[in-house]
């Protein structure tokens, strides 16, 4: 039954961000819903079942055109679940401030990773732009991580005991 829940949930966040995201894009900076999902299963299941997803999610993602370049979505989601694995089960063993800590820079992180890809040339030529860039696009994901707190925290995630 779990596995299909996941299965089901997938799909849902999956068409959530293919469809909505043309919507919520504001001056080609766009949240990324695949990352916030990817986070809270690393966090609920831990890093195997989270590497896995992020790949399968992230292949098929690029598959179907949602992102620029081939195997660039499966690499940043892989690398987040594989970082946000180790929170796994640890809030209770880990200050408040060091957990989230390190999921907002595992978030930073996926965000560094795909603005660079995209925008290297940038990167070359105006620094600082491409900084603002990168600062704003995680920015944008993080209010809808925070506006999902209120529904579901992250602490709370993080204690989850699948049987």
């Amino acid at each position: 039954m779990n596995k299909i829940n996941i299965i089901l949930v997938s799909l849902v966040v999956f068409l959530f961000q293919l469809v909505f995201i043309d919507f919520l894009t504001i001056n080609n900076i766009r949240p990324d819903f695949l990352i916030i999902y990817i986070l809270y299963i690393a966090l609920i299941y831990g890093r195997l079942v989270s590497i896995i997803l992020a790949f399968i999610i992230g292949l098929i993602s690029d598959l179907l055109g949602v992102s620029s370049y081939l195997g660039l979505t499966p690499l940043t989601l892989s690398i987040t679940a594989y970082l946000s694995g180790f929170l796994y089960g640890k809030y209770e063993r880990l200050l408040p401030y060091v957990f989230h800590s390190y999921w907002l820079a595992t978030l930073f992180l996926h965000f560094f990773i795909l603005n660079y890809f995209l925008f290297q040339s940038l990167f070359i030529s105006d620094k600082i732009d491409f900084f603002i860039i990168w600062f704003l696009s995680s920015s944008y994901t993080l209010i809808f991580i925070f506006i999902l707190q209120f529904f579901y925290p992250l602490k709370e995630a993080s204690r989850a005991k699948i049987i």
